[in-house]
Formats: C-alpha cells, structure tokens, sequence
C-alpha cells in the first residue's frame, strides 16, 4: 500500500526530497522518510508546516486531502 499518496505526488511536483521535507518540519530525512512510510507518525504540527508549505507553493491541499483522505478511501474499498 502506498501511503500519504497525494503528499508523495506533491513532494515529487515541486522537486523536493526528503531532505528538503525533513527541514521543513525540523527533522532529518530520515525521520521524515519514516514518517512517510509510516514507521512513526507525523505531528499536527508537522501537518500544518507541510499544508502551509504547498499551500505557499498555489497548491489548494488540507490536512485531510493530504494525510488523512487517503486512508479513509483505502478502507472504504
């Protein structure tokens, strides 16, 4: 199962790597990448610096359509 697709599809857009996300949320790239694999979970506030972030980049994303939507999609199948 791929997770936080539509964050991945951004991250991918706008030529970012984990480096680049880790310090947008003050952390290493691979505490990132584990969050985004989903070995430890990320923090609202996380959340919202990387919301804020594509949110400054035009994209029109929440919370939800980036961490949480996906999910409820997945089991809903």
């Amino acid at each position: 199962m791929v997770m936080f697709p539509e964050l991945r599809a951004l991250v991918a857009k706008h030529g970012m790597n984990q480096q680049s996300m880790g310090n947008i949320i003050n952390n290493t790239y691979v505490t990132f990448g584990r969050k985004l694999n989903g070995q430890s979970e990320f923090t609202f506030n996380d959340m919202l610096a990387i919301r804020n972030f594509f949110r400054e980049k035009g994209e029109n994303v929440t919370v939800d359509s980036l961490f949480f939507d996906w999910k409820f999609a997945k089991e809903n199948c």
